[in-house]
C-alpha cells in the first residue's frame, strides 16, 4: 500500500538459522528420549547400571571419584531411577521446543504467536544445560580424552558422541534462553509509518 512500509517479523538468514536449530534439536531430542527408552526397556538396567558405575575409571580416579564412591555407588538403585527418567524427560522437553520453534517458521493461523511460548522456550534452555552436563559426566567418567589423532580410529568417530552433545546442548540452551528474553516481550509483528504529505 503506499505510504506504508512493512518491517519483516524475521530476516530470511534469521529463519534458516532457527529452521537449522530445530531440526538440531530434534535430532538431540530424539537421541535422548530413545537413550531414556532403552534404560525402561532393560529389565536389569539397576544391575547393569551398577555394573558400569563400578567398572568406569572416573570412578577410580578423576575429578567424580570421591563423589562416586560416596554418593552414586550406596545408591546405585536411585541414580539409576533418576537417570533413566531424566533422560526421557529432557528428550521430550527438547523435542517440544523443537517443535514450538519449527511451528513458528509458518506463517498464518498455524504459526501464530501463544502465550505458552516463552516457558517452553525457558524449559528448553534448562534441558539443554542439563542434556550438556549430563553427558560431560559421562564422558568424564568413563575416563574419556580430548579427542585426538589415532590412526586406530580412522574408522570411527573421532569425537566421542558424550563429547559431542556438550556443545550442541549448550548451543540450545544459548538459543532457547535469547528466544525466552524476545518471547517474554513479544514486538509487533510489522511496524507500519504513514509518510506525511508535504503542506502545500
Amino acid at each position: 500500500m503506499p505510504g506504508m512500509l512493512d518491517t519483516p517479523r524475521l530476516p530470511a538468514s534469521g529463519n534458516t538459522a532457527l529452521a537449522a536449530s530445530a531440526l538440531i534439536q530434534a535430532a538431540l531430542g530424539i537421541e535422548f528420549v530413545l537413550s531414556g527408552l532403552n534404560k525402561f526397556a532393560d529389565p536389569r538396567f539397576h544391575q547393569n547400571f551398577d555394573a558400569f558405575v563400578r567398572a568406569s575409571p572416573g570412578t577410580q580416579h578423576g575429578v567424580f571419584s570421591g563423589l562416586i564412591s560416596t554418593l552414586v555407588l550406596p545408591n546405585v538403585g536411585f541414580w539409576a531411577f533418576v537417570i533413566k527418567w531424566t533422560e526421557l524427560l529432557l528428550g521430550l522437553v527438547l523435542l517440544v521446543g523443537a517443535a514450538e520453534i519449527a511451528r513458528r517458521r509458518f506463517s498464518g493461523s498455524f504459526g501464530s504467536p501463544h502465550g505458552y511460548e516463552a516457558p517452553v522456550a525457558l524449559v528448553a534452555s534448562i534441558a539443554g544445560l542439563i542434556a550438556a552436563g549430563l553427558s560431560f559426566s559421562i564422558f568424564l567418567l568413563e575416563g574419556g580424552v580430548l579427542p585426538e589423532i589415532q590412526p586406530g580410529r580412522a574408522l570411527t568417530s573421532a569425537i566421542p558422541v558424550e563429547l559431542l552433545i556438550v556443545p550442541l546442548g549448550l548451543a540450545i540452551a544459548w538459543l532457547e534462553f535469547g528466544r525466552f528474553r524476545v518471547l517474554k516481550h513479544p514486538q509487533p509483528r510489522c511496524v507500519r509509518t504513514t509518510r506525511s504529505r508535504p503542506v502545500r
